[in-house]
C-alpha cells in the first residue's frame, strides 16, 4: 500500500497541487484516504451527487458517458474535483478496469485543507478556469 509520503509525492504531479510546497502537500496527503479497488469497481456514477476527489494511484479506469467510453485513466490521473466545490450530480461514470488504488479527498477534508493551506484555493480556481476555457473552445471547424 502507498504511504502518506508516497502520496505526497504523487500529489505533486496533480495540476491542482503542482505548485504547493511539500509541507502543504503533506497536509493534503494526511487529509486523504487511500483505498484499494478491484477491477469493475464503480468509483463515480453519473447522475449521483458526489463529494469526493480522486487520484488514481495504481491501475486503470474508464470514463463512461451514456455507456460510451469517453476516456481512459491511468496512474497519476485525477477526477472529481468539481465535487469538492459543488454537490451537483456527476456527469460520467468512472469504472476501474484493473485492480488498483485511489486517493480520496472528501469535500469536508478539502475544506480543512483550504483552512490549513490557503494557497490551494487560487490553484483550484486557476485549474478550473483552464478546464472551462478548454471546454468552451470552438471545435476546429465551428464558426464563432
Amino acid at each position: 500500500m502507498i504511504s502518506a509520503d508516497q502520496l505526497r509525492d504523487r500529489l505533486q504531479a496533480v495540476p491542482l497541487f503542482a505548485r504547493c510546497h511539500p509541507s502543504d502537500l503533506q497536509i493534503v496527503a494526511e487529509r486523504s484516504s487511500i483505498r484499494s479497488v478491484d477491477a469493475g469497481t464503480e468509483l463515480v456514477r453519473a447522475g449521483t451527487e458526489g463529494d469526493e476527489f480522486f487520484v488514481l494511484l495504481e491501475g486503470t479506469a474508464e470514463v463512461r458517458r451514456n455507456g460510451e467510453i469517453g476516456g481512459k485513466l491511468e496512474a497519476g490521473d485525477h477526477f472529481g474535483e468539481l465535487a469538492l466545490l459543488d454537490p451537483a450530480p456527476r456527469s460520467a461514470d468512472v469504472v476501474m478496469t484493473s485492480d488498483g488504488a485511489v486517493s480520496v479527498l472528501t469535500r469536508t477534508n478539502f475544506k480543512l485543507v483550504l483552512e490549513a493551506v490557503p494557497g490551494v484555493a487560487p490553484e483550484l480556481m486557476a485549474f478550473l478556469a483552464r478546464r472551462l476555457r478548454v471546454a468552451d473552445a470552438p471545435e476546429p471547424n465551428e464558426e464563432l
